[in-house]
């Protein structure tokens, strides 16, 4: 007996001809599909939006990530595959035509049949959809998989049928999908080729025993091997890790291969025999850089470190475990580093230093001045994407200002980049730029020599200078780019500012304040608030939620703080070569030089031939004489 919705009658033809009942597949509509399947599929509430890139293709950086919505956004969405703590719901298999060539969807239509055939022989259950000639697999699971498990499964099948793409389980963090009822960059959605009846029935309650799993597993065995072997000799030549370095504003951070075992939990791939001592290791390496037990147990639980609680998750307690693996590594660790001290802090690779005797009486009130006059005028001054990097610059020449006490700096182009974002190349441009301009911001008044960088002074320009008689101070702490920022990007930057500063009211008022368009603050606006760093809507206003310690911790969890760290460690090297280099190549000065350098200086002094104005042209006097 054939079921109801397809009206009795023994023949299904195209949607739309006489005799197709309106309850056939093809109607599921795309609010449907997603309302049921996401929560589903998703390990996490959570959803990245789809950012265009050249060529057409799209993208789904964690700006964009938000909250899971009850409606599939406009644009198309990936959902997070993993929870937190490492495990996945779900199996998504992605099999892809990338140029969409008849050949290319006729190899996704032959690799999608054989997996299916296999699953189906397993016994599985799971969902198919398809978007212009690609397919999606989500194989549900009665018990979630660990990271590890899930991702050398998907490997393995990726290794039989070549059109399966493994990336969207071969990361935590980033390991995202598009489900059934999100919309295409080509196009239309996801739709699935089932019945709502059954897609409710499988949403609802269906699921793959672990035993599947275990089946699944022994039938691609030898791709497993081939995996594990690949995966090895990788292992064999992985480079060295980062050392551990003091940055101001980052603290000293962890070494490459310690955080990427806590933020993956890949400890086979370290060459670690067992996830214990891989647990071990990274437990060690974060109490050599200073964290507490809270500290760890804190980027457990909020996401950071994904990986570490993975590492922990075979046991049957793992807080009781981590809780005493801590205990026992306290008095090694101290009988071991009781005698180490600490490196130095230090915020750049240049030495701040304040030369020549150029500062106001007041200097701070002189730099608070400075920077609310450029807070008011920059969105007319340095109007668009051109003027952001330029406004970030100037930010972070005002901050350093304040950190010396002094209008005059000399950080460096490296210190700057630190500060900025921007490449060393870049910030040099852009110095150069901002100084040589008609009644500028900054002036170069000293070049750099040597070791000793440029110096820069705050400078407030003759076209202001009467509106900074009697103007009122902008609030808060002098900021660069936040860490954070360098992710979320700049706009978002400007707008979370804006609503520090207490201009937050509507997106009219922000636009007004930033000077960016509306798409820019619309967009910036739903990336914060998917961050839950602001809330509110545009009638209510908007208002900050989070504190510098939350943008802290969502700078490490983009990994900003570890690729800061390892510029750090990058920019010394250079400067200790650098350094290197003029040791080797300049004279040095005796003592008895520098002594007759001073009695000339005194001697020129006393003469007072530096107060002379410069002889006239000679050129000049013969054109006067000819006359």
């Amino acid at each position: 007996m054939l079921p109801p919705e397809y009206g009795g009658r023994s023949a299904v033809g195209k949607y739309g001809e006489p005799g197709v009942s309106a309850h056939t597949p093809t109607t599921l509509s795309a609010d449907l599909c997603w309302s049921l399947t996401a929560p589903v599929i998703a390990g996490q509430p959570r959803m990245r939006v789809a950012m265009r890139q050249r060529g057409g293709r799209v993208s789904y950086p964690a700006r964009t990530e938000r909250d899971l919505t009850a409606t599939p956004p406009t644009q198309p969405a990936a959902v997070r595959l993993y929870s937190n703590a490492g495990y996945c719901h779900v199996l998504a298999l992605d099999f892809d035509a990338k140029d969409r060539t008849a050949e290319q969807i006729a190899d996704v239509a032959y690799d999608v049949f054989q997996a299916q055939a296999i699953l189906d022989q397993e016994g599985a259950w799971f969902l198919t959809d398809h978007a212009h000639g690609g397919t999606h697999i989500y194989v549900l699971l009665a018990q979630p998989l660990a990271f590890l498990e899930a991702r050398e499964l998907v490997e393995a099948m990726a290794q039989r049928w070549p059109t399966l793409d493994p990336s969207p389980h071969q990361s935590i963090r980033r390991g995202c999908i598009t489900v059934p009822g999100s919309a295409h960059r080509l196009g239309g959605h996801r739709e699935l080729t089932i019945s709502e009846r059954s897609l409710r029935e499988y949403t609802a309650a269906l699921r793959t025993p672990a035993r599947t799993i275990r089946h699944l597993r022994l039938s691609l065995r030898d791709e497993i091997l081939a995996v594990r072997s690949k995966r090895a000799a990788e292992t064999a030549q992985e480079p060295h890790s980062t050392p551990s370095v003091y940055e101001a504003g980052i603290g000293r951070v962890m070494g490459h291969k310690y955080v990427s075992l806590a933020t993956e939990g890949d400890w086979a791939a370290h060459g670690y025999t067992s996830p214990s001592e891989a647990r071990w290791a990274v437990l060690w390496s974060a109490m050599a850089t200073g964290h507490t037990r809270e500290d760890v147990g804190a980027r457990m639980r909020d996401g950071r470190w994904p990986g570490l609680w993975a590492l922990h998750a075979h046991r049957t307690d793992p807080w009781t475990t981590f809780a005493g693996d801590w205990k026992r590594m306290e008095p090694l660790f101290s009988a071991v580093n009781h005698d180490e001290q600490p490196p130095a802090r230090t915020s750049d690779t240049s030495a701040n230093s304040h030369r020549g005797d150029h500062t106001p009486a007041d200097p701070h009130g002189f730099i608070r001045t400075w920077r609310s006059l450029l807070h008011m005028v920059e969105a007319t001054e340095f109007p668009g994407a051109r003027g952001w990097a330029r406004r970030v610059l100037l930010r972070a020449l005002a901050k350093q200002a304040h950190e010396i006490g002094s209008t005059l700096t000399a950080t460096g182009v490296r210190g700057l980049s630190l500060a900025t974002g921007m490449s060393p190349e870049t910030v040099a441009a852009l110095l150069r730029e901002l100084a040589t301009q008609d009644d500028p911001w900054i002036t170069l008044t000293i070049r750099a020599r040597g070791r000793d960088a440029s110096a820069y002074d705050l400078r407030i320009p003759d076209r202001h200078r009467e509106r900074a008689t009697n103007l009122r101070w902008i609030k808060g702490k002098a900021h660069a780019l936040r860490p954070v920022f360098e992710q979320l990007g700049a706009p978002a930057a400007l707008v979370y500012e804006a609503i520090e500063q207490g201009h937050g009211s509507s997106p009219a008022t922000i636009q007004l304040r930033t000077g960016l368009s509306r798409t820019a603050v619309t967009e910036a606006l739903a990336s914060l608030d998917g961050w839950h760093l602001i809330a509110g809507d545009t009638e209510a206003g908007y208002q900050l939620t989070s504190t510098d310690a939350d943008l802290n911790h969502l700078a490490e969890r983009f990994g900003i703080i570890r690729a800061r760290a390892r510029r750090v460690a990058t920019y010394r090297e250079q400067r200790r070569r650098w350094w290197a280099y003029l040791d080797r190549h300049l004279y040095r000065l005796s003592e008895e030089d520098l002594a007759a350098d001073a009695q000339i200086l005194e001697l020129l002094d006393e003469m007072r031939l530096n107060d002379l104005p410069p002889p006239d042209n000679p050129a000049k006097h013969h054109q006067a004489g000819a006359a």
